[in-house]
């Protein structure tokens, strides 16, 4: 079957397709772990809301997982699984998505450390914190500053690279033309180091700045 039927959408094997590439691309270094159920393809592993979510634009909490969800996959030909557990991660993977997660948390809780005045965008029952544009993909916080104009920020655990640029830049446009009417809209990237390229590259985006956070461990005898 190429096509099936969600609360009264028709959802096609290539929007599916096209969503877990996006998946790939967008949202796997950064999105947590999840339980009980997986789709499978080309030897990698889906979170079926989050897929079925992105192809049909139905956010996530209006639906519910398990079966009515997996039937849909398996109308379209796709294997799900039981992984009971977080699906495994490469070693380094693992690592790096645990701690792009603590340093979330910590700055949604902190977020006046990064900038004074910094507060998380919160509108329409909707939260700043991974928050889904749908179109564009998920943006790890938005936020408001004292002037309450828009901010994007964008995490990485490691060095950020030239890359960041345009998947910051994209979700600022979207930004701009969905939610800041008046406001303005800029966008910080946080990482623990840059490379030469996005140093070069944000020179010519005036409203993109990059702020480097440090790690530091203190050992106590006890």
């Amino acid at each position: 079957m190429e096509e099936t039927i969600f609360r009264g959408i028709v959802v096609t094997k290539q929007q599916i397709l096209s969503a877990m590439e996006r998946f790939d691309r967008e949202r796997r270094q950064s999105y947590g772990n999840w339980r009980t159920y997986a789709v499978e393809h080309l030897a990698n592993q889906y979170p079926p809301k989050e897929i079925l979510s992105m192809a049909t634009g139905v956010d996530v909490p209006q639906f519910s997982g398990g079966e009515p969800t997996n039937s849909r996959f398996r109308e379209l030909g796709f294997k799900v699984i039981t992984i009971g557990d977080d699906p495994p991660l490469p070693d380094d993977l693992g690592i790096s998505v645990s701690l792009e997660r603590d340093l979330e948390k910590f700055l949604v809780a902190n977020l006046g450390q990064l900038e004074p005045g910094l507060s998380l965008y919160a509108e329409n029952g909707k939260s700043g914190q991974q928050f889904d544009t749908g179109i564009v993909g998920r943006l790890d916080i938005l936020a408001l500053d004292k002037a309450g104009d828009l901010v994007v920020i964008e995490l990485k655990a490691g060095e950020a690279d030239d890359q960041v640029c345009g998947q910051v830049l994209k979700y600022m446009g979207w930004v701009t033309e969905n939610l800041a009417g008046k406001k303005n809209v800029r966008g910080i990237v946080v990482a623990s180091d840059f490379s030469d390229n996005i140093k070069y590259a944000v020179k010519l985006v005036p409203g993109l700045a990059l702020i480097r956070y440090e790690v530091r461990f203190l050992f106590r005898g006890v």
